[in-house]
């Protein structure tokens, strides 16, 4: 059953016992989140219309299908896909067993088909580390002495690479002094506030183009199930020697650090809901609203510390403190704290009864498999019992409101198969409390680019910026790919606001609609011409980092110039371009297909 499923059950049962009126009243009437859920919750027991909670253990026999489904694609030379088979099976096997450590030997074959010699001889190391069948030694012994042949050959051409990477952590670098409450930020922005756009975001002097203005990095973060054998299920790492969590099937580390940083923060507590909780396709905005309930607490000792952080939180709630954590000296705004997490905004007063129900069945859910399958929810003391069911149920749907509108996705280029990088791959999403502050454009004037194997955000001037100026980000309605009214209609639906930006109000052409300005001066057209020739397009859209690298600076000269004429085609070409440079210098997905596979893995023998 999926949680959507779940959700239609239940409302066919009222539907059907004629209560569907009744209890759309009596939830409006309900004054806080807690008392919402709760109810919901008492509503799904006695219709006992709650999903169970599924059990997925290691298993040898499961481990050897999967191996098997990897022999046949590495033989068929689709090393991407029996990479991802090779890591099922890996995961699934018993930890210490013969199976693991053939998942291991396989994997290192594929590396090695797949030029990663150093990772390779890493798999290698790690099986001759362990027990292991010994008619594997010497095919393995061989392979670890090929891949240090290789990397011997080609020292030369990663030399070029560490440059390059090097060239790209200079020209990209967040150099600027920082703000000293929103430290993640530079101290060329200010949040203020008002009663038309709430807190938000301005240039407190002149930002040129391509300033990098703030660097980011959230919470926590929810890898996609499409990508969750393919990097790092805590830091995002697209490493690949990826090691399986001890005790379930679904999660993937980098590296011993990382496994037990999830553990502390939260994969002990939904370590034993995952098959349920990938099973039933929660999405990934409702698995993070679990996610930062259970880190709450987490980052506290206990329920009590709790309670007191939460109280100070709330009091903060409608000054200019809000958010922020007291560290002695200072008030921060900072990610690595719940209080930015806390105070995002909702938006519950602009909800249907429809989506708040919906929601809180959802939350509810979650509510009832912490209390029956975790110790989650385990008081130190008897008389905080009902303080934390009601916090935690009422949590759950605080936070199942702030993901839509506040959460961010991590996304970056993908080649298709005509190795053009012109796809887009979603890998997670989190939440950015900075970010989240920043109100939406259809004609944004930052951007946010992520850095490829990690979670981290950062912003960067898309347009010339000047002092008072509002920083406008954009939340998916772009003028230049989508009309006005669709624009206004999804920003409402999601967002719950009507967008007045200057693309709105003076109804900006799409990219499609456009056409060459004849008030952009010949000069600049020629320049845009000569620095955007087909050359260079086509190596963008192969994802060349030395050509994304020259690009940079000229590209944002480019724009400074062009601004007084916007929109026009010059301009968005070049916005475009930067766009793609920085993904390309960032890092970039080359072409592999992702497999399909399910929670419950098939009944093997």
């Amino acid at each position: 059953m999926s949680i959507d499923a779940c959700y239609e059950g239940v409302i066919a049962k009222l539907t059907d016992e004629g209560k569907i009126l009744e209890i759309s009243k009596k939830l409006i009437s309900l004054q806080t989140n807690s008392a919402r859920v709760l109810f919901v919750y008492e509503l799904i027991e006695s219709l006992k219309a709650f999903p169970k909670v599924l059990e997925v253990k290691k298993d040898d026999n499961v481990s050897t299908y999967y191996r098997n489904q990897g022999n046949l694609f590495f033989k068929a030379t689709q090393n991407y896909e029996a990479l991802q088979f090779y890591n099922l099976s890996l995961i699934h096997a018993p930890l210490g067993t013969e199976s693991y450590s053939l998942a291991l030997a396989n994997r290192s074959a594929v590396l090695f088909s797949m030029k990663q010699y150093d990772e390779c001889i890493h798999d290698i190391v790690t099986v001759f580390a362990m027990e292991y069948p010994r008619d594997l030694e010497n095919k393995l012994s061989k392979r670890k002495s090929m891949c240090e042949n290789f990397i011997l050959k080609n020292k030369e051409v990663k030399e070029d690479s560490t440059k390059t990477n090097f060239q790209v952590g200079e020209i990209l670098k967040f150099d600027h002094e920082r703000d000293k409450t929103y430290i993640c930020a530079s101290s060329k922005l200010q949040v203020v506030f008002n009663d038309e756009m709430g807190r938000h975001v301005v240039a407190k002097e002149d930002i040129q183009v391509g300033e990098i203005l703030a660097h980011e990095n959230p919470y926590l973060a929810v890898v996609l199930k499409s990508q969750m054998l393919v990097c790092c299920n805590y830091c995002l790492s697209r490493d690949l020697n990826l090691l399986p969590c001890k005790s379930c099937c679904f999660a993937l580390y980098c590296s011993k650090e990382c496994s037990e940083k999830a553990w502390k923060e939260y994969h002990r507590v939904e370590c034993g809901l995952l098959a349920t909780l990938v099973h039933m396709k929660f999405t990934k905005l409702e698995l993070l609203a679990l996610r930062i309930v259970i880190r709450a607490r987490t980052d506290h000792k206990n329920w009590p510390e709790l309670l007191q952080k939460i109280v100070e939180i709330e009091k903060n709630l409608n000054t200019p403190l809000r958010g922020c954590e007291n560290l002695g000296d200072n008030w921060v705004y900072d990610s690595k704290y719940y209080a930015s997490i806390h105070t995002l905004e909702s938006n519950v007063e602009k909800r249907s009864v429809s989506d708040i129900f919906q929601k809180s069945v959802t939350a509810a859910v979650f509510l009832k498999f912490l209390i029956e399958n975790t110790d989650f929810m385990n008081a130190d003391d008897a008389k905080h019992h009902n303080w934390v069911k009601n916090w935690v149920a009422g949590t759950l749907l605080l936070h199942g409101m702030t993901s839509p509108t506040n959460m961010h996705g991590i996304i970056t280029n993908t080649a298709n198969k005509n190795g053009d990088y012109v796809d887009e791959l979603n890998i997670g999403s989190a939440p950015y409390p900075f970010c989240s502050l920043i109100n939406h454009s259809c004609a944004p004037n930052v951007v946010r680019y992520s850095k490829l194997g990690s979670a981290e955000q950062n912003l960067v001037a898309l347009r010339p910026i000047k002092k008072g100026m509002q920083i406008f980000d954009n939340y998916g309605s772009h003028y230049a790919i989508e009309g006005r009214r669709s624009r206004q209609e999804s920003l409402k639906f999601q967002y719950k606001f009507v967008c007045c930006c200057e693309a709105c109000i003076n109804n900006w052409p799409t990219y499609l609609e456009m056409r060459r300005s004849k008030n952009v001066p010949v000069q600049i057209q020629k320049r845009k011409n000569k620095l955007l020739d087909a050359n260079s397009i086509n190596k963008l859209q192969k994802g060349d980092k030395g050509t994304a690298l020259k690009l940079l600076k000229p590209l944002c000269e480019l724009m400074e110039l062009l601004e007084p004429y916007c929109p026009c085609l010059e301009l968005a070409d070049c916005q475009e371009s930067f766009k793609q440079c920085l993904a390309i210098c960032e890092g970039v997905v080359p072409y592999g297909k992702l497999i399909e596979w399910n929670a419950i893995p098939p009944k093997v023998k």
